[in-house]
């Protein structure tokens, strides 16, 4: 039954590669989404979502939504705190002293000095202790005469924070065609916040949602994003949130609701350096390395899905041929009789005697073969 197992297993693997090597990927082309429909008359900024299939030949889809209010960056970095203590007090006095260690030992022997004469006899105390181990001591004296040793804190850089940002829409149709578009438009938004099976029928692996890259358009030159808005990285969709009916539970004569809110939280595919943010800035630059890299060095990945898809074969072909050799070896078991098993020569008995035969000591045991008297051989030669 286990055999059986891993051969299902293994179907099911090689037909999920053989989709994704093989499978329909879907149709070309753009699909455009705009709300409301005379959003490129109004003359007013609005914002483009643009949301981009890893495959090339997959559609494209663009939603382009007013400007809404309160649009707001958030640009940060993370520091942690590090006590420098004694050694940047002696530090200074170190590196002035030359490249030579033996300088530099005795520079730093000065300077100990001089800040212990600094110190006092209190202070001393203080410091002693705390090099020899014992805090609870130190502590105790600091605060008897309420001093403290200087911890000298400063702020260690740890790295850059992912931006995230946030649009918030109030869309209400003002006929039925703009019902349908605000419809398709959260119901793609929400799609794409998913993943999905690898190339659809994969149950091993998933794809990583789309990225989405968004811009603030100039009206005054459609697809040129607006010179004085900060420009954002490319994308993923974390969050959508949906609120129906936010202000007045009212619906149209089709069950179509009269005004739909949605939020949509988006996160940048990656921690910028300051190099990156001057190019996306300059120029709108959004090339990730990161993925450049890892397209040319997957770039034959198809040949070698072929290569596990044919070696996977391989391995079906001779677990069958095993798996019905060992069928066919227990149906032999379980139909033919078993041939009989000839018995084994007859070994004859050899019996014993003892006692009764001259020069033989009482007790001793000696073969008595068929047909044949020892009586008569006198005593044993010895």
């Amino acid at each position: 039954m286990a055999d059986f197992k891993i051969l299902d297993t293994l179907h099911s693997v090689r037909d999920s590669a053989a989709g994704v090597l093989g499978g329909n990927f879907g149709t070309t082309g753009t699909t455009l989404m705009q709300f409301p429909s005379d959003l490129g008359e109004a003359n007013r900024p609005y914002i483009r979502f643009k949301c981009e299939s890893y495959e090339a030949d997959k559609s494209l889809k663009i939603i382009n939504l007013p400007c809404p209010a309160g649009i707001s960056f958030s640009d940060g970095g993370s520091y942690t705190t590090v006590d420098v203590g004694t050694i940047a007090t002696l530090l200074p006095a170190v590196m002035s002293a030359g490249a030579g260690p033996m300088e530099m030992a005795k520079a730093l022997g000065r300077a100990a000095q001089n800040e212990a004469r600094g110190l006092g006899a209190m202070g001393a105390t203080i410091l002693l202790a705390r090099m020899v181990g014992a805090d609870q001591v130190a502590t105790g004296i600091e605060f008897a005469n309420k001093s403290v040793r200087n911890p000298r804190t400063n702020a260690a850089f740890s790295g850059n924070t992912l931006r995230n940002y946030q649009f918030n829409f109030k869309l209400i149709g003002r006929n039925s065609a703009e019902v349908t578009t605000i419809d398709n438009i959260q119901n793609t938004f929400r799609e794409q916040v998913y993943a999905e099976k690898l190339n659809g029928s994969s149950s091993f692996m998933l794809k990583y949602p789309n990225q989405w890259t968004v811009q603030f358009i100039d009206p005054s030159s459609p697809g040129t994003e607006m010179e004085y808005m900060p420009k954002i990285y490319t994308c993923y969709l974390t969050t959508l949130s949906t609120v129906i009916n936010s202000t007045a539970n009212t619906f149209r004569e089709d069950s179509s609701p009269y005004e739909v809110d949605i939020s949509l939280q988006f996160q940048e595919t990656k921690i910028l350096t300051r190099d990156e943010i001057i190019k996306l800035e300059k120029n709108g630059d959004r090339t990730n390395a990161a993925d450049d890299a890892a397209a040319e060095l997957f770039g034959n990945v198809d040949e070698m899905g072929k290569k596990a898809v044919s070696s996977l074969n391989k391995l079906i072909d001779k677990k069958m041929l095993d798996l019905k050799r060992g069928v066919e070896v227990e149906k032999l078991t379980e139909d033919e009789p078993a041939s009989p098993t000839p018995p084994l020569p007859t070994i004859p008995t050899i019996p014993t005697v003892s006692g009764d035969i001259p020069g033989i000591p009482q007790g001793v045991e000696i073969p008595w073969f068929k047909d044949r008297d020892y009586t008569d051989l006198g005593p044993p030669l010895l």
